[in-house]
């Protein structure tokens, strides 16, 4: 399995946070919406009312994107992450009272070159009776003022809810093709306080079997960067980016002697331990390796950044495989998620 609710890989999925790269220019042109909204670049003193709208909209399944998460305290954090500031990656939508009304934040991967969308968010009026119409025209006309940091990137993916069907109407209106949908898998606080009560020892199958933290030692590193590339191509954190990522990712590894068996890796975030990748070795699946590691990920999670109310995971659907181990470990589905993307022509 690998990927991220907001940064939420591994393929066909999305994942963990991306590092926000910084856009080109600010445009100062101004678009208007007939008849309802203007559109903008985002300015800082926007933020109260971006993170109003962001909070109300992430809980409702008809609005959720899923880069994002769904706390004052997650968003907050996320916002903050953008560089070189949110409001340089973020344009927004406002009425005539200068209320705002809608939210579309850019982030680009200069190595993957790659764009990803955070929204559209559009607040629309409860039961109006135009309701689709103004979100679609609102939701385009975010997407035509974000145009200037989308220039030269022709990759571009926005994840969103299964239930999300204004987002599934304006990706195919923009050429995005829908991906296979991915769950996210919670453990809750008892359960999580279960896990951390259990032997996280790697299972005594082989010889001198242990758990290792990196940095280790190079032929390890390389070890792990091979087998995520081989199992999660074309994600959006590479191999060696997992191995040098400065601790922002901790990565857990299960040897057998000298020999990788696997890893998993992840990150303590606001409200909850983000299990992101997790990667066994063909011949060595079967045999617990993948729970052994994530129990010592959240074991090691606990440790460095203390507690948290939950743990989560996003699996590919199809993964079967995945699915069992994490129910077994007590994880439940919370809710599905689904990638569009936009590549260039061949």
């Amino acid at each position: 399995m690998g990927g991220r609710r907001g940064e939420r890989g591994g393929p066909g999925l999305l994942g963990g946070h991306q590092a926000p790269k910084t856009p080109r220019f600010r445009p100062a042109r101004r678009v208007t919406i007939p008849g309802m909204y203007v559109t903008r670049f985002a300015r800082q003193d926007d933020l109260d009312g971006v993170l109003a709208l962001l909070v109300r909209l992430q809980a409702d399944t008809a609005h959720h994107i899923g880069y994002l998460g769904e706390t004052l305290g997650e968003l907050t954090e996320e916002l903050a992450e953008f560089e070189p500031d949110w409001p340089s990656c973020t344009v927004v939508a406002t009425d005539d009272s200068g209320r705002l009304c809608g939210v579309l934040s850019v982030e680009v991967d200069t190595e993957l070159n790659r764009v990803f969308l955070h929204g559209p968010f559009v607040d629309v009026p409860v039961n109006h009776p135009a309701g689709s119409r103004i979100w679609d025209q609102t939701s385009d006309a975010l997407y035509a003022e974000a145009a200037p940091l989308l220039r030269g990137v022709d990759d571009r993916e926005v994840y969103g809810h299964t239930r999300h069907r204004r987002l599934a109407a304006f990706a195919e209106r923009h050429g995005f093709t829908a991906g296979r949908p991915s769950g996210i898998y919670v453990l809750g606080d008892d359960d999580l306080r279960g896990l951390l009560l259990r032997d996280a020892g790697c299972p005594r199958t082989g010889p001198a079997r242990e758990m290792r933290v990196l940095p280790t030692d190079a032929a390890v590193h390389e070890a792990v960067a091979v087998l995520h590339e081989r199992c999660f191509p074309k994600t959006y954190l590479s191999g060696r980016k997992l191995v040098d990522d400065g601790g922002h990712h901790t990565v857990v590894v299960a040897m057998d002697g000298d020999r990788v068996l696997g890893y998993a890796a992840g990150k303590a975030e606001p409200g909850e331990y983000y299990i992101d990748f997790v990667a066994v070795e063909p011949d060595a699946r079967g045999a617990g390796v993948g729970a052994a590691l994530v129990t010592e990920l959240v074991w090691k999670l606990a440790e460095r950044h203390g507690a948290r109310p939950q743990a989560a995971a996003s699996i590919l659907a199809g993964n079967a495989s995945s699915r069992r181990m994490f129910e077994r470990l007590g994880f439940e589905l919370y809710l599905e998620l689904v990638a569009y993307r936009a590549t260039p022509a061949a």
